[in-house]
């Protein structure tokens, strides 16, 4: 732990919590799995429970239990956390899941599920989980295959970059132009004065250095595929169509392969992504012929606010839907077909000027093109909007919206929102606390509600042990803390806070609070290992002691706190009037082979994971 990472309010007060409440844990495992209700696929998938017709299985137990943090996990009455390996963490675990699935049917049976506003979810979250689905299945995984050759070709070039000077076009006719002009030697001026659409470089001199591996695979191509001295094929972009001159090639330091393998991996990887993402936007437009009428769009650019920004002048406030101007469209081309594609039912469908000027002006200041972005910006973002629609289309049409592993996530969603719906509304209680209800908690419960003892000081972490001496002599002498940190010092936070420490709580574990509560009031501690394998040392320069808390300083937490109690309460009264009405089976011979938490959160990393986090 280290000092920035202290919260005074937090460390402060001890608070009573609860033994283990069921809410929490039960919205824990109302998380998206893998896996769909309460059963998994395999044939030896072991029931550990019947619930009315739903069977809870080994695979889903463990997909469940997998997805807990170590806090998260099951307690025992008096707060510890149970051994998730053992029968009776086990079991916890187990009725936890069953209490889940009673939630889920006691709200299909009351209709919930039928509700329009859940209706209209599910089938926002088919078409989003059908594109994820689709997503990975085309672009992710494939890009996964890295062979070696592609690994070494990356690393022969690694390093190495290219200086360029270039022009940026509205319009691919410019762009082809400002070649043939290029490849006949014109002065890159003169093809700069005639076609450059773009801003004024700062330098006057329309350079570029392109490094090997930073830019997206399409732009990098066409620059590193061109011969030395020759000029670039228009390169579209999202600022417009890019026509660089390749001036030279210079080799750069790059550390040895073994070294460099994770970051090329990360990078192929990443590339590839781009590059079957482009593939695949291209082949989804074209079946469904995507056509964006290039003269409609230079009207509709040429329409765009002027130099709007995001923010009002001199502050960071965002512009508010009224401050900002409607797209200019004269009225004579309202009409004019803007875009069209081909439908769910296989008919064009066309979209006018006036069509896009309304969508436009009901756009918030972030999601509204600017002209600043240039033609190509524009046509980008429309691409990118009317891109979501085609790759909807295309999910279904692959019959990803009834694939399982789309419908297993779907189901698990909905049954989120329904379980949520029946708690908020079946669960109810009286929110009013009463003073006299107040006090009398507060006579049980005023013990708990304490500020611990806090002490605060001054801190300079050193390389190591020789520097932390060197550091602890010269504090001894007298030296100044700050220039102790400016010789000794190695962390920018303990710097830039002076070295302060304030309001630290007794911490165990924790090697700078631990020495902190060892030494006495404006005691210089010795030299103290840290765990990332420096030294530290602490001066303590004063002590809040721990001090009973009154009712008005938290009569607020208080009362919020009787009120989840309430809210507790209620809801176990209510699940067990539900468990009434479906008949439970427990197979508890069954739970000694499901794997334990540990087991299932140990995971061996392969050596060339790709991407690494």
């Amino acid at each position: 732990m280290s000092p920035s990472s202290q919260s005074p309010r937090s460390s402060r007060i001890s608070r009573f919590v609860p033994a283990i409440s069921v809410l929490p844990l039960l919205a824990l495992l109302i998380l998206p799995a893998m896996l769909t209700g309460c059963g998994g696929g395999q044939e030896d998938d072991a029931v550990l429970a019947t619930v009315g017709q739903a069977d809870i299985k080994a695979s889903y137990y463990e997909d469940r239990l997998v997805k807990l943090k170590a806090e998260e996990l099951p307690r025992a009455a008096d707060g510890s956390p149970l051994d998730m390996s053992l029968l009776e963490g086990k079991k916890e675990f187990l009725e936890t899941l069953i209490n889940k699935e009673i939630m889920v049917q006691t709200a299909k049976n009351m209709g919930l599920d039928k509700d329009p506003n859940i209706v209209t979810a599910r089938m926002t979250l088919i078409e989003y989980e059908s594109s994820m689905v689709m997503w990975n299945r085309v672009i992710v995984e494939p890009a996964k295959t890295i062979s070696p050759e592609e690994l070494e070709a990356f690393y022969a070039q690694m390093g190495s970059s290219r200086e360029c000077l270039y022009v940026i076009c509205n319009f691919l006719d410019d762009a082809e132009e400002a070649r043939k002009m290029g490849d006949e030697g014109a002065d890159w001026e003169d093809v700069v004065n005639k076609f450059h659409d773009g801003g004024t470089a700062p330098t006057g001199r329309y350079e570029i250095t392109v490094p090997f591996g930073r830019y997206n695979p399409e732009f990098e191509n066409g620059v590193f595929n061109t011969e030395i001295g020759g000029t670039t094929p228009p390169i579209s972009s999202v600022y417009g169509y890019w026509v660089l001159r390749v001036l030279k090639e210079k080799p750069g330091k790059k550390p040895p392969l073994e070294e460099a393998k994770a970051q090329i991996l990360d990078v192929t990887w990443n590339r590839k992504m781009s590059h079957i993402k482009e593939d695949f936007k291209k082949e989804v437009m074209a079946k469904y012929e995507l056509t964006i009428d290039p003269d409609v769009l230079w009207k509709c650019y040429q329409g765009l606010p002027a130099g709007e920004t995001l923010f009002r002048e001199g502050t960071q406030e965002p512009r508010t839907q009224d401050e900002l101007t409607p797209l200019n469209i004269s009225t004579k081309d309202m009409d004019m077909v803007f875009y069209s594609y081909i439908g769910r039912d296989g008919k064009v469908q066309e979209y006018s000027l006036l069509d896009y000027k309304v969508h436009f002006d009901k756009m918030s200041v972030f999601q509204r093109p600017k002209d600043t972005d240039m033609l190509g910006g524009l046509r980008n973002k429309i691409e990118a909007e009317l891109g979501k629609t085609l790759l909807n289309f295309e999910a279904e049409d692959r019959g990803l919206y009834e694939d399982p592993e789309v419908t297993d996530k779907v189901d698990l969603k909905v049954e989120e929102m329904i379980v949520n719906k029946l708690y908020a509304e079946v669960v109810q209680i009286e929110e009013r606390v009463m003073p006299e209800e107040l006090d009398a908690f507060w006579a049980e419960h005023s013990h708990e509600y304490v500020t611990r003892e806090t002490r605060s000081g001054r801190l300079v972490i050193c390389l190591n042990a020789q520097t932390a001496a060197e550091a602890h002599a010269r504090i001894s002498e007298g030296t100044a803390w700050k220039d102790i940190l400016v010789k000794y010092g190695t962390e920018r936070d303990n710097k830039s806070r002076s070295g302060k420490l304030d309001g630290i709580a007794a911490t165990p574990g924790d090697p700078i609070s631990s020495t902190l509560f060892s030494i006495q009031l404006d005691e210089l501690s010795e030299p103290f290992a840290l765990p990332d394998g420096r030294y530290g040392v602490v001066l303590l320069e004063s002590v809040v002691p721990e001090r009973q808390m009154e009712l008005l300083e938290v009569s607020e937490a208080v009362g919020q706190r009787m009120r989840e109690i309430r809210k507790e309460e209620a809801f176990l009264a209510r699940m067990d009037e539900w468990k009434k009405k479906i008949q439970v089976t427990i197979h508890e011979d069954k739970l000694a082979d499901v794997a334990s938490w540990k087991e299932l959160t140990t995971v061996e990393v392969p050596e060339n994971l790709v991407p690494r986090n």
